[in-house]
């Protein structure tokens, strides 16, 4: 995969410290729309369980080097089309000290539910543990792989998925 780490890391935290503005251009087909509602569920390697919104802005992405940045309210949702990966980062907490989480999702990206790779961890650490967390999805094939390799490594498994307007009006 060749996902650069340094751009990652920059696109997904530019909006919350105040970085770049990239030209937005029109993107490609995408599982990710603006103004879309995704939910993330996950489950730290120490059983801690996570539940957060993600509400995508309603502008277009940010492109730069194939990869779309769609700013959220608590954090950003990346994709690379071109390697089948995306990425869901909640940094809202991280911001006061508190912890990033990181769900990591490389396969096909038809539907409406992606199920990966859970980084939880500081702002500071945040870039080698998503690192490792794209690695684990990059070269496990199953779900039971990718469990034993999370667990091996101290990640945990996160599940992405997309709200229906019906999910939103009851909530």
């Amino acid at each position: 995969m060749r996902l650069s780490l340094a751009l990652l890391t920059a696109c997904a935290l530019a909006p919350w410290m105040g970085g770049f503005q990239a030209a937005a251009s029109a993107p490609p087909a995408s599982p990710l729309q603006p103004g879309q509602v995704w939910t993330l569920e996950a489950l730290s390697a120490d059983g801690e369980q996570f539940l957060t919104t993600l509400r995508l802005n309603g502008g277009a992405p940010q492109l730069h080097n194939g990869t779309a940045t769609y700013p959220a309210d608590r954090g950003t949702l990346l994709l690379d089309q071109e390697h089948t990966s995306l990425i869901a980062l909640d940094l809202a907490d991280a911001r006061s000290g508190g912890l990033a989480l990181a769900c990591a999702y490389i396969g096909p990206l038809e539907g409406e539910v992606f199920d990966g790779v859970l980084a939880v961890t500081t702002l500071n650490a945040l870039p080698s543990m998503l690192e490792t967390a794209l690695a684990v999805a990059s070269v496990t094939r199953t779900p039971q792989e990718r469990a034993e390799a999370s667990a091996e490594l101290r990640l945990g498994r996160c599940t992405l998925r997309r709200q229906t307007p019906t999910d939103s009006a009851g909530r």
